[in-house]
């Protein structure tokens, strides 16, 4: 549904919650609202500020002080004045004009609001199971309010069953949210509540059991609705909300209630179907529920341990020396003391290597030595250095020199082979198939001749040459490949000037 964002301005009724003086302002509103609860839906000045004044905490509070307060509260919407004419004798009571003060429709919601968020906390959050068998009896009535006629009848059965999945997931959301709570860690994690993780644990595994129970057959029956009856109960829907009476003066929009409508049913899909990759959250709350029972465990395992450890061992040590007084011998001690207590003083080296196997059926014992050079964790070690002598490779270097002068005088010779008239011109050698050297070649040549401006560059035989770009490209045949390139021509000095 796309939102409208001209309503999404600032909510001047809300201003009194956070106003400067906002203690006094919210006492007055809820002065005004406990009194429309008792159906007196009308206070004068006078009448407020003898309410306010049962409140001693709130210091002394003048007349002045109220009146000021109700004009506040007048400007930002959040109450109606209307003049009292039986309180008028004179002129000049009739010009001072006389108010009674009544809380405008929002403001109503707004302070109901506040009580709601004030109780918030006191709330116990319960999950109720009757609210699956509720939904699951919902939906196979399905096929019988398609084929229903009756708007009354459809649009109750679509607003129950919403609102019974409105509340399984937001019981469970609370309940879930005050365990992960910061409070509801401290209270799992207190001695007090040993006591009772007994019965929360079986309180959880009761909902767990119900939900696989009945997350199931919701499933099934979410599955065997297919895309056309699917669209056939949101158009039924839509239908019938568009029948309902609406008090407002604004018309119904029927995109807004169908997109409305379908992501209704979208989110009750998907919190028992898994689609897509995507585990539906009545998998996620299985398993949150699951590991708080783990979490409960684990900490009331960890609280006994706690609450054993200072339990006097003095019966164990008695014991034990009546143990040590009966060995023959030193060696036996020694045994004993192993047994008992654990090697006395023990090395623990951790090594980052590759195990033959990764079997955990295979005992240490079984597996073949690792030898692992330990070396000293003191700055000075220094680790020996053998000395050996220079090697003389001088007949390395004269080969690979040879090697390297031989390889340049048969390029040279591959390159005078293509100089005819001291120019090399690719139109030319476009018809012969290439070494793969002189594509190499002529590439860093013509790459070295265009970084200046004359386009003059030197061979590797120490030749000069000017090089000539022609209009068109010459595809060149190497042994390795074609290459489509400019028509290039190079044009070398002349030896004699050389």
């Amino acid at each position: 549904m796309k939102m409208d964002l001209s309503k999404m301005e600032l909510i001047n009724e809300a201003s009194y919650l956070t106003a400067q003086n906002a203690k006094l302002y919210r006492v007055i509103m809820r002065v005004l609202y406990n009194e429309k609860e008792l159906f007196n839906s009308q206070l004068s000045t006078e009448e407020i500020y003898s309410k306010l004044l049962e409140y001693p905490d709130l210091g002394e509070i003048k007349i002045e002080i109220v009146k000021s307060a109700m004009s506040q509260l007048t400007s930002w919407g959040n109450v109606t004045p209307m003049q009292d004419p039986k309180r008028v004798s004179t002129i000049e009571e009739y010009k001072n004009k006389i108010y009674k003060y009544s809380l405008t429709e929002r403001s109503v919601k707004i302070e109901r609001m506040t009580i709601e968020l004030e109780n918030l906390f006191s709330e116990n959050n319960t999950i109720s199971t009757s609210l699956l068998d509720r939904i699951y009896d919902s939906l196979l009535k399905i096929e019988r309010i398609i084929k229903s006629n009756n708007a009354k009848e459809v649009s109750e059965w679509w607003r129950n069953l919403q609102e019974d999945f409105r509340r399984l997931d937001q019981n469970f959301s609370d309940y879930i949210h005050s365990f992960a709570s910061v409070n509801g860690q401290k209270l799992i994690s207190s001695l007090d509540f040993i006591l009772h993780k007994d019965k929360f644990i079986e309180y959880l595994r009761d909902f767990i059991h119900v939900l696989q129970q009945n997350s199931g057959k919701i499933e099934n029956v979410l599955l065997r609705i297919d895309s056309t009856i699917k669209e056939d109960l949101i158009n039924t829907i839509v239908i019938c909300e568009l029948d309902v009476p609406r008090t407002t003066t604004e018309s119904a929009d029927e995109y807004d209630i169908e997109q409305k409508i379908y992501n209704q049913w979208h989110a009750l899909y998907h919190w028992f179907v898994s689609e897509n990759g995507n585990e539906s959250k009545c998998n996620i709350a299985m398993d949150y529920t699951n590991e708080i029972i783990r979490k409960i465990i684990n900490n009331a395992v960890m609280l006994m341990q706690l609450q054993n450890s200072g339990v006097s061992r003095k019966q164990d040590y008695n014991k034990f020396m009546r143990i040590f007084a009966n060995c023959s011998d030193i060696n036996e001690a020694h045994c004993l003391s192993s047994h008992l207590f654990g090697a006395m003083s023990a090395h623990h080296y951790k090594f980052n290597s590759h195990r033959s196997t990764d079997s955990i059926f295979e005992n240490a014992i079984d597996l073949l030595p690792q030898i692992f050079e330990i070396k000293p964790r003191t700055r000075s070690y220094k680790p020996k250095v053998r000395t050996e002598g220079f090697e003389n490779r001088a007949l390395d270097k004269s080969t690979k020199r040879a090697e390297r002068i031989a390889k340049i005088e048969r390029e040279q010779q591959l390159i005078e082979g293509l100089i005819k008239d001291n120019r090399i011109c690719f139109a030319d050698i476009s018809d012969s198939v290439l070494p793969e050297q002189l594509r190499i070649i002529m590439l860093k040549w013509i790459a070295f001749a265009n970084q200046n401006k004359m386009h003059i560059g030197m061979t590797e035989f120490g030749r000069k040459y000017l090089l000539y770009k022609g209009n068109g490209t010459i595809t060149l045949h190497f042994t390795d490949g074609d290459l489509v390139t400019p028509d290039y021509t190079f044009e070398f000095e002349d030896k004699n000037n050389e």
